[in-house]
């Protein structure tokens, strides 16, 4: 299953996709995380208005090429955080794609890092129960 299935089947279907990005890869962006961009510009987390209808914007499963690169040297700068940021815990600390493949939760606060994913693959697939998300 490709990536963004993957990633539309762990939200039950409320994702928004965008244009795919067309510009050159930047320096130090993974392939894996490329590859998904190119495809589309960010995928963001929606819902259903419950009283219009309307679907509306939740937040960001994954930024859009020009955030990651943002994001990125933000907290390069600021924390001395080492990976590629790609999307957000929801409360403030990002999730990294490291050199290595894996992803990591950074605690903003205390500076550690806690495995998240043996891949950004295993990141969005639905956990088995029973399981930790990339982990058998």
């Amino acid at each position: 299953m490709e990536l963004l299935d993957c990633i539309s089947a762990l939200y039950g279907g409320n994702v928004q996709l965008f244009p795919p990005y067309e510009g050159r890869r930047p320096e130090g962006l993974p392939a894996a995380l490329f590859d998904l961009l190119q495809r589309s510009d960010g995928v963001m987390e929606t819902m259903v208005h419950p009283q219009t209808g309307e679907v509306i914007p939740v937040s960001w499963i994954i930024y859009p090429c020009s955030m990651t690169t943002e994001e990125t040297t933000f907290y390069h700068e600021t924390y001395n955080a080492e990976g590629t940021v790609f999307s957000s815990d929801g409360a403030g600390d990002p999730f990294l794609l490291k050199s290595n493949g894996t992803v990591v939760r950074f605690d903003v606060i205390d500076g550690e890092e806690t495995p998240a994913a043996r891949s950004l693959s295993d990141f969005y697939r639905i956990p088995i129960e029973g399981t930790v998300q990339g982990q058998p």
